[in-house]
């Protein structure tokens, strides 16, 4: 029986989704990126999960698209281009954009190409030091790579990345301000669940807010951006997050969140 390229795994309510083609680095395939996206969209329909985790099995956490396997007879492309690049792997990123839940990307050895999208895509990134990422889309002689990376360290240091299709240090990530942590080989699954841990204690419902309100409000004006928080912090008020969080405040205590 051939083993499951993506697994899926839920426990305290911290769900996690683990990439196990380790024979090809988790390159992603199409049946890959059709199973992620089923395992995201279901975490955000499931209040069971307050957290997600992604992370890669094997010698790599992702080391991009596989470009070989992509296209051949036992894993067909759509016969319209536009439709294919539409559907790959910009549909993971854009779950992992709408999840209304933290996500935190764990980071071994390689983040390449859609692997550094998902890493970027996420809330928290956590790596170990010998880690290295990269967008080596010119290298294939491909454009891509050109929303998350630009937005989040600014075009001139991004286009320094996309159009020499240099790979980087972890080091070189975490003076852009990307990384949640550096961590030792050994240490990395530890990190992230302790991450893990704490986000699925809190008021993730509040997270949540945030979380969209970030998003929506990151290209408006001042004063647009301020309405949008004050409708964030007014729908937060009528959460039940909200009232264990008052209640624990003025019974000195800490809350017990349910994510509600």
């Amino acid at each position: 029986m051939e083993e499951k390229k993506v697994l899926f795994h839920l426990e305290q309510h911290i769900a996690t989704i683990t990439l196990n083609r380790t024979n090809a680095l988790n390159a992603l395939d199409n049946d890959m990126i059709s199973d992620i996206i089923h395992y995201l969209k279901g975490c955000n329909n499931n209040d069971e999960v307050r957290v997600v985790v992604i992370k890669g099995n094997g010698k790599a956490f992702c080391s991009g698209d596989d470009l070989v396997d992509m296209g051949t007879k036992d894993h067909p492309n759509p016969s319209n281009k536009f439709t294919e690049y539409i559907q790959g792997y910009p549909e993971i990123v854009k779950a992992i954009w709408d999840l209304e839940k933290p996500v935190i990307t764990q980071v071994h050895k390689y983040a390449l190409g859609a692997g550094f999208e998902i890493a970027l895509a996420s809330d928290f990134i956590i790596a170990s030091e010998e880690s290295k990422f990269g967008l080596p889309f010119v290298l294939r002689g491909l454009a891509a790579g050109t929303y998350l990376l630009p937005k989040m360290i600014g075009y001139h240091q991004a286009a320094k990345i996309l159009f020499t299709g240099e790979m980087i240090t972890v080091n070189e990530l975490e003076s852009y301000g990307l990384l949640y942590r550096i961590t030792t080989s050994e240490e990395l699954n530890n990190e992230v669940s302790l991450l893990a841990e704490k986000l699925a204690n809190s008021a993730t419902r509040s997270i949540s807010l945030m979380k969209r309100a970030m998003h929506n409000s990151a290209d408006l004006a001042l004063h647009e951006a301020m309405d949008m928080q004050a409708l964030s912090t007014f729908a937060s008020f009528y959460t039940d997050d909200y009232q264990e969080g008052i209640q624990a405040f003025v019974e000195k205590r800490e809350p017990n969140f349910k994510g509600k």
